[in-house]
């Protein structure tokens, strides 16, 4: 019998872990909420041709691709039919795929804004926390089935919102005990203009890809991709001293437009961080906001802003990632809707919180009472506990089985509830209860409605 096994690059979460996870997913949640976003979902499953294109070379090559449930032979000419059923005569061929797994949530969303733009009021905030599935080569941190949490604004220019990614970074990060998280930024006009300032013959969007490698292959990787695609190595050595590392302040960009000649997309760029920098204002970050660029950033929708979040010392690449984009939803038939957006890696920042061990008390993850009684008779009588508990919004479980009540405190405490309440043929008679804390050792005796204000307090 096969031993049972995940695809690679696929997990099973089990009742801890997903614990762990939704306290990940209901801190971004309720950030997300705070900025006045508004939930959404889309199908797993999206039209091949939704897909494609939108990636860069990179990316659709990660895309998957759902066979066809319609074999070949229906979709070519008689002959060519006849002659593949000759070639192979024991073989089911499908035909052409026309169906893919999301690659992201970005691409999704503007198809349903393109979709609903009559059912929507612009600007339009939405968040979005789904699976997404790209056929990688999985490692540490990088899996081929993921969550993605989104939030998107579309509809509006104004750098208002990129102000409000970046508070929302800091909140999240913070609320998670990730405050050393550094968030870099940078403008894709920067690299446009890099580019243009060195008369550079080559594809804006290749160049992009190129240097969106240095983490991965270093300096003298992307100067010798670079070389190898044309590229004088004199020109490579001017651009590494136009890319800088620094605090995002209107200093630095006043610096960046000498160093860029006054060079008219540089020019672009400099305008918006300066807003951008107008609307955070003095309020304090806990995280480090850094411009950087040598991000690039390898999607090909992007044209502005651009973001991406590490933790320093992880072992981990990126934690989320975002920009501006203008003409997303021009693929898709409206013209003229910018959009900006980030997503959070759920799974890197599990990795993250896991090894380093940032969890709070593993045990108050699962806010809940075991009722643990000594027979059928006291049993009934705590369902009914249970039930008045319940009806205020606690978890509650009855334990269903007749063992002793060691053995059920076992059970309890092996499961992470944090209370237990013992009932026996005292507590019917006197209608108090005794309230166990499992995590402190406490307990106290009382009645049931002060047993509820003392569990909901």
């Amino acid at each position: 019998m096969q031993k049972p096994s995940n695809p690679q690059g696929t997990r099973d979460f089990g009742p801890e872990v997903m614990r762990k996870r939704n306290l990940i997913l209901d801190t971004i949640r309720g950030v997300f909420k705070k900025y006045a976003f508004e939930p959404l979902q889309t199908p797993a499953l999206e039209n091949l041709s939704m897909l494609t294109g939108k990636y860069g070379d990179e990316g659709d090559k990660l895309l998957y691709k759902i066979r066809s449930n319609r074999e070949i032979s229906h979709e070519i000419d008689e002959e060519k039919a006849q002659t593949i059923k000759d070639l192979f005569p024991d073989r089911w061929i499908p035909g052409e795929s026309k169906l893919g797994l999301r690659y992201d949530l970005t691409v999704p969303f503007a198809r349903f804004v393109v979709q609903h733009r009559n059912e929507i009021s612009f600007p339009f905030r939405r968040y979005q926390i789904q699976p997404v599935w790209r056929a990688d080569r999985p490692q540490k941190g990088r899996f081929r089935e993921f969550t993605q949490c989104d939030a998107d604004c579309i509809g509006s220019t104004s750098l208002i919102h990129e102000a409000d990614l970046i508070h929302i970074y800091n909140e999240a990060f913070t609320s998670l005990n990730l405050s050393s998280t550094v968030v870099k930024i940078n403008h894709r006009k920067f690299l446009e203009a890099m580019v243009d300032e060195l008369s550079l013959d080559f594809p804006v969007a290749q160049f992009t890809s190129t240097l969106d490698k240095l983490d991965k292959i270093g300096k003298d990787g992307v100067v010798n991709e670079l070389i190898n695609a044309g590229i004088d190595e004199a020109k490579c050595l001017e651009l590494f001293e136009l890319i800088i590392n620094s605090d995002l302040n209107k200093a630095i960009l006043d610096q960046l437009a000498i160093s860029f000649n006054q060079n008219v997309l540089a020019m672009e760029a400099i305008k918006d961080l300066k807003e951008l920098v107008s609307y955070l204002g003095d309020s304090p970050l806990n995280i480090q906001l850094k411009l950087d660029l040598s991000l690039a950033r390898g999607l090909d929708y992007y044209t502005g802003c651009i973001f991406e979040a590490i933790i320093p010392g992880s072992g981990i690449g990126s934690v989320s990632g975002g920009g501006r984009y203008d003409n997303l939803t021009d693929i898709f038939g409206l013209k003229d809707v910018s959009g900006v957006g980030i997503s959070f890696g759920v799974d890197r920042l599990y990795e993250i919180l896991e090894s380093q061990k940032l969890w709070p008390n593993s045990k108050s993850f699962n806010q809940s009472i075991l009722i643990c009684h000594f027979n059928r008779e006291t049993q009934v009588y705590g369902a009914d506990i249970a039930r008045k508990m319940r009806n205020k919004e606690l978890s509650v479980l009855v334990y269903p089985d007749n063992k002793r009540i060691n053995k059920q405190l076992d059970f309890a405490n092996n499961k992470g509830f944090t209370h237990a309440i013992v009932i026996g043929q005292d507590e019917m008679e006197s209608s108090f209860l005794t309230l166990k804390n499992l995590i402190t050792g406490d307990q106290n005796k009382m009645s049931v409605d002060d047993c509820i204000a003392h569990l909901k307090s």
